[in-house]
């Protein structure tokens, strides 16, 4: 009898899920012309509102990774989504930049528990030579949610104002939570996978019990290198992403003097490739580990390379036709998603037991550190020098630090053992 595949439909829920928290984020950016235009907000005031979102999303990363760890994803994911969900809808009644702050700021708290949530749910769900491609299918959320929906929210800008494409955007998130409620179980066990299909996902792994526990606090996972690697990289890559985010509609309208429509059409292509890169990077690094590659030394040559081609970036930033300008932003962001499905099917292989809600949580607390600088600093550049190109060339350095952390000094196995835990990472 052939094995059940719920653990699939569990995958795409999460992609689901990420493609819904990213569009709730990416409608910001395509309605800043529109914004900036209504409200009176300068390139800083609107760079700070993309950056306020961050604020409280790093810094409830550390809490609400143990929060799933404890709680379980089921609940936490549930509360996430509808907290998040409301705030994008009452960003719709913002008139002033007080308000629009105080409500962002607020949305980071409810999309929080996202990525420590899908790391715990692909670690209890999916054996590890599958975590790989599972965690390119929900990165690809990333692109999906971010840059392939912005043609559509730029056409209920034009037609219907921003105000309608923040209520449109965070009504969907409200369908998507009692499809999650109805099917999803924090255990497998307890779904209606039959037993060949819960054999193989434990095949070799602990079991979700065993992995519920553990007494290593979260500081003593500062002590692994590893991890120190992995959370810069993040932050590279997150760096680039935001400043994609909440700028790249505004930079094609108003550097490469397209009208808002246009530029929400040309923003299609960087995130195709973003797309594929998530997809083709989980593919590739879980093929090496199935040819003898251990897991890590997997990831890290995949999020080596990825980072190498984010450096597009910087000559992106310096040529004159559009069309090869978007090539090379495309090229860059592209390696940049290539590098972050291996991000995230890492942590599983470098956590503790019953601690990887936490590590993920660890790691996207300083990777959205990016996320308070990106936004205001590129509006600060922009706003002082009258040009795109410094920011540019500063995410593309900051990404090329990286490939040259993961290369050098990410390793393939760790030594370092905890006092309140039985294993080492």
């Amino acid at each position: 009898m052939k094995k059940t595949n719920l653990r699939w439909l569990v995958v795409m829920l999460l992609f689901l899920a990420t493609s819904i928290n990213y569009m709730d984020r990416a409608v910001l950016g395509v309605s800043g012309p529109s914004m900036m235009k209504d409200l009176n907000l300068s390139e800083v005031q609107f760079g700070l509102l993309g950056s306020a979102f961050f604020w409280t999303y790093a810094l409830m990363q550390i809490p609400v990774g143990r929060i799933v760890d404890k709680v379980g994803p089921k609940v936490t994911y549930g509360v996430a989504v509808a907290w998040w969900s409301i705030c994008t809808i009452l960003t719709a009644t913002g008139r002033s930049i007080g308000f629009l702050v105080g409500i962002r700021a607020l949305m980071g708290i409810g999309e929080s528990p996202a990525f420590p949530t899908n790391t715990r749910v692909i670690q209890d769900w999916l054996p590890s030579k599958e975590r790989g491609i599972a965690n390119g299918i929900f990165t690809m959320g990333i692109a999906v949610g971010a840059g392939l929906t912005t043609p559509l929210i730029a056409l209920i800008v034009e037609n219907l104002g921003w105000q309608a494409a923040f209520i449109i955007t965070g009504a969907i998130g409200l369908i998507w939570i009692p499809i999650w409620l109805i099917f999803f179980k924090d255990d497998p066990a307890e779904s209606k996978m039959d037993s060949q299909e819960l054999e193989y996902i434990r095949s070799n792994e602990e079991t979700v019990t065993d992995a519920n526990k553990s007494n290593v606090k979260w500081y003593e996972l500062l002590k692994e290198k590893n991890i120190w690697c992995c959370m810069y990289g993040l932050f590279a890559q997150n760096y680039l992403l935001y400043m994609m985010l909440t700028w790249l509609p505004t930079y094609l309208v108003v550097e490469r003097n397209m009208t808002l429509l246009n530029a929400g059409f040309n923003s299609i292509l960087p995130w195709i490739f973003a797309s594929i890169g998530a997809i083709v990077g989980g593919l590739l690094s879980d093929r090496l580990i199935r040819r003898g590659w251990k897991a890590i030394e997997s990831r890290k040559i995949i999020m080596t390379i990825g980072m190498l081609l984010s450096l597009a970036i910087i000559p992106g930033a310096f040529v004159t036709n559009i069309n090869l300008a978007i090539t090379f932003i495309s090229i860059s962001l592209g390696g940049m998603m290539f590098a972050n499905s291996g991000t995230w099917a890492i942590l599983a292989d470098i956590a503790p037991k019953g601690t990887v809600g936490t590590l993920a949580g660890l790691q996207n607390f300083v990777g959205n550190i990016a996320g308070w600088i990106a936004p205001i600093l590129t509006g600060f550049l922009v706003s002082t020098m009258g040009s795109f190109v410094s920011a540019l060339v500063i995410s593309g350095v900051i990404g090329g630090i990286a490939a040259l952390v993961y290369f050098f000094i990410l390793k393939d196995r760790s030594t370092t053992t905890y006092k309140n835990n039985t294993g080492v990472i």
